[in-house]
């Protein structure tokens, strides 16, 4: 008989792997020993009835020939079938991703391999094997154990067999959202408290000119799991290494978490008998104090950190020049061909002068000084490094100094020169263009913003500008949330622009403040979604997820008009300008030395102080016709008046039939954003002006009477919410009342021509085909029993009663819908199906008939208690049985 094991305390990884391997051993009993994580106990009552996995009270162990072992190495980790590895002729198999050590358990296989996961390790074997079959839910298991492991294929073991491994699980049916959910556990009280105390404790050493932080806190009275608050504590203090040790009593745990390729803390906790992997490891350790643990780690990683990369390995050599008497022109020639941004400036004696950027000579040229010599552009005086000075410190020159390059000086002459790009590339593996000069209005708005936004707002939007500070990055704020602070009104939904990659940036953010994130690669953008923080209250969107889109500055080429664009990398000047209106192309830079200057290329305050809509060139509409409808509705939301010359491009871009061009879809989102603003009759009476409603339907014209109906459904959707607490879907009433002139049929066209969800094109019909009825039927003055109310209105969706309130000019009519949200809808049968069962009457459609008539007599008052309507329930039954 075989056995399939793995350690006590068990994370996903483990547990996936387990049942992995049990698809290598179909034979094999699953035996899960110890105790497991919190998430993995919840995860396994899922599959209990999928998977049956034993454990060590259930699990028999005579007969045992083979014991595969899976996820560990470690004789002291197996728990209760340890024993068996006493047994002669015992077959041990091992498959694992944590590094071999001459503590292991002998293994007559022992397959081993440096992934993030090992779940990873037993995923290929199968492939191998004639292929990947799972269940979706097998498959989630599996995406958890990598997941989990890797850090979501951020941690630096990552490897591309996990991400090949994560791409077949999800062709297997793997759910994303049931990983981010078990994955992004909010902390127990007693956790937060442990968090709480590690926090406090922090004591920060340096190596080699690396951070170490070193935590401690006193978990003798704790219960939770550590691992979890480690993971927080990484994701809070984003430090190189981290050491948390934990007391309990004379014995300490010490759990090492490392971001930096240099600290392998598995090696490291090896020296305590501890283990892991590079990025994660753990040890258990009696008779030592916290701060001898401390001095002994840091004394065993002086020893470990290799000597530290510096100017002098990653310069470039030898280096172009310039002289400080050569012409601007000739210079600005020499740099363009060279491809440099700038370049060192020597004196007559060769020794080191200055330095000229390409943004410089370009303005010189501007004023007609091209003949000048460069020495008058140049800038001085330099900050320089010796070949000897460690990446660290040129990683703070340039972040602190805010420079592009560092000239490199030996024995007093230039040997070579570091840029930002050779600093990145080295630190962060990445390549990035480097800033174009700006030409610019600024100011600086930090108070205004410090006025508008909630404190623990403005406090999360320095710290992300403290990240970019960190990973020399420029930060801004852009688009609607600027122009919003600016006019003093509530917007939390805000875009980020960063000069350098935008998807490293917002994975590090997710690490740091939590969330999860979708990320575009083509694009360069990813956007983090959080849960909406509670002490954020936004008018726009109660309840909802809480969205930080960010993007790598780009530009947009559009190949034909109409056509999406294709994205290319570029400056913030650019990134701006590919916008839509002055009044959303501005930025605030959020960086520390910075925070708040507000970047405005191309006059959008002058614009806001002059409430006009502008467009940033003449081909805006050509190149994107949905622009005309956003048009009107900033127009209409701020009070604001489209400036001429942007209502003559609109006028010619509709007259040309740009809209043909645009996919439907794209104009159904902008008309769905129209009709969720607070009066959206007048965006809609402007399109009509502007000749653009024909493109939602050739026939469709509005007299100014319709306003008045949008004003009467204003009206009913707040009686509405304020009676019931319901959230009916707004823009889809706004185009119910919208399209009430059409025919059935054009309706249908409209339908037909835009992506509507099959809900949506359900109410949408239903108030079409019978709007008109239910109102001539609720209309009359005489008496209307209540069961005849309910039996007219329930069928329909609130969204298509509210409209039908709205649209009658009947009193009588809106009172029996009032009542019929207030009083009857929520009108409930105290009895059930198996109360009618007991009558001897079988089940089938008839329950429903019952039910049904039941509940119209108790509407009219006519029955009040549960013994009324059984009494009256045994009545029908009884006239059932008679009919039979």
């Amino acid at each position: 008989m075989d056995i399939i094991t793995t350690h006590r305390n068990a994370d996903f990884d483990a547990l996936s792997s387990l049942v992995a391997a049990g698809k290598l051993y179909p034979n094999a009993r699953l035996l899960l020993p110890g105790s497991q994580e919190k998430a993995v106990r919840s995860f396994l009552s899922l599959i209990k009835d999928k998977v049956r996995i034993e454990d060590e009270k259930t699990c028999r162990m005579d007969n045992v020939t083979r014991l595969v072992i899976v996820d560990n190495r470690h004789r002291s980790r197996i728990g209760s079938a340890a024993a068996l590895l006493r047994k002669r002729n015992l077959k041990v198999h091992i498959y694992d991703h944590h590094p071999r050590t001459r503590f292991d358990i002998k293994a007559g296989k022992d397959v081993f391999k440096k992934v993030g996961a090992t779940v990873s390790i037993l995923l290929e074997i199968l492939v191998k094997k004639g292929g990947l079959t799972l269940t979706p839910l097998e498959a989630t298991l599996m995406l958890l154990g990598i997941y989990e492991e890797t850090g979501s294929l951020s941690y630096s073991a990552t490897t591309r067999l996990d991400v090949d491994m994560v791409s077949r699980l999800l062709e297997q049916g793997a759910n994303l959202s049931v990983v981010s959910s078990y994955l992004n556990r909010e902390l127990s009280e007693g956790e937060l408290s442990v968090l709480i105390n590690l926090l406090e404790s922090m004591d920060i050493g340096s190596v080699k000119g690396i951070n170490i932080a070193f935590f401690q806190a006193d978990v003798s009275r704790f219960d939770g799991e550590l691992g979890t608050v480690v993971q927080k504590l990484q994701d809070v203090e984003n430090y190189p290494a981290l050491f948390a040790m934990f007391r309990s009593g004379e014995k300490i745990k010490i759990l090492a978490r490392s971001r930096e390729r240099l600290i392998d803390v598995n090696k490291l906790l090896a020296h305590f008998n501890g283990a892991g992997h590079p990025s994660a490891a753990s040890a258990r350790i009696e008779g030592k104090t916290p701060e001898q643990l401390r001095s002994g780690i840091l004394r065993i990683l002086r020893k470990m950190i290799q000597p530290e990369i510096c100017a002098g390995d990653i310069m470039t050599s030898p280096v172009v020049t310039v002289s400080q008497e050569e012409k601007v022109s000739e210079v600005l020639r020499k740099l363009e061909r060279f491809g440099y941004k700038g370049a060192p400036v020597l004196n007559e004696e060769a020794g080191l002068a200055g330095m000229i950027t390409q943004g410089n000579l370009k303005k010189a040229l501007k004023h007609g000084m091209g003949h000048s010599r460069v020495k008058g552009y140049m800038s001085t005086p330099l900050i320089t490094a010796a070949p000897g000075t460690p990446l660290h410190d040129l990683r703070r020159i340039l972040m602190e100094k805010g420079k592009g390059r560092i000239p490199v000086i030996r024995n007093n002459k230039l040997t070579g020169i570091v840029t930002r790009t050779d600093v990145l590339k080295k630190v962060h593996g990445s390549l990035f263009s480097e800033k174009s000069g700006r030409h610019l209005r600024q100011s600086n708005i930090s108070a205004r913003m410090k006025a508008t936004l909630p404190g623990r707002l403005m406090t999360l939007i320095r710290s992300i500008g403290s990240l970019g500070d960190a990973l020399g990055m420029d930060v801004f704020l852009v688009g609607g949330f600027v122009r919003d602070i600016l006019l003093g009104q509530k917007n939390y939904d805000f875009d980020i622009v960063v000069e350098g990659d935008a998807i490293r940036f917002g994975r590090i953010l997710a690490d740091k403040i939590g969330g999860s994130l979708v990320v575009h690669r083509k694009f360069g953008t990813v956007a983090l979604v959080k849960e909406w923080p509670k002490w954020l209250d936004s008018p726009l969107h109660p309840g909802n997820k809480f969205k930080v889109d960010i993007a790598t500055a780009r530009k947009e080429v559009y190949e034909a008009p109409a056509a999406l664009p294709t994205v290319e990398f570029s400056s913030l000047r650019e990134d701006l300008y590919r916008r839509d209106f002055t009044i959303n192309a501005m930025a605030v830079n959020i960086g520390k030395r910075n925070f708040g200057l507000l970047v405005d290329f191309f006059g959008g305050v002058q614009d806001l102080e002059k409430g006009i809509v502008r467009i940033l060139h003449d081909r805006s509409f050509i190149d994107d016709p949905t622009r005309i409808f956003r048009a009107v509705r900033f127009e209409q939301r701020f009070g604001f008046e489209i400036e001429k010359h942007t209502e003559y491009l609109i006028k010619h871009a509709v007259k040309q039939e740009m809209f043909h061009r645009v996919e439907n879809q794209r104009i159904r989102d902008e008309l769905i954003l129209i009709l969720k603003e607070k009066n959206p009759e007048n965006a809609v009476f402007k399109m009509r002006e502007l000749h653009e409603l024909r493109f939602i339907h050739p026939d469709l014209v509005l007299k100014r009477s319709i306003g008045k109906t949008f004003g009467a459904l204003r009206h009913c959707i707040r009686w509405y919410v304020s009676k019931t607490a319901g959230k009916p879907d707004i823009w889809l009433m706004n185009f119910m009342v919208m399209l009430d002139k059409l025919t059935v049929e054009q309706v249908e066209d409209v339908l037909e021509k835009f992506v509507f969800t099959r809900t949506e094109k359900m109410r949408l019909r239903a108030y079409k085909e019978w709007a008109d009825r239910i109102a001539r039927k609720l209309s009359p003055r005489k008496k209307m029993a209540p069961s005849r109310i309910y039996d007219l209105l329930e069928p329909f969706s609130p969204e298509v009663t509210l409209c039908v309130m709205a649209k009658t000019k009947s009193a009588a009519a809106r009172g029996r819908i009032r009542k019929f949200f207030t009083k009857y809808r929520g009108v409930k049968l105290r009895i059930r199906g198996h109360d009618i069962k007991k009558e001897g009457i079988d089940p089938g459609p008839r329950y429903k008939e019952i039910l049904r008539r039941i509940l119209y007599r108790k509407l009219d008052r006519k029955l009040s208690t549960k013994k009324d309507e059984i009494r009256y329930m045994k009545q029908l039954a009884g006239k059932e049985r008679k009919g039979r």
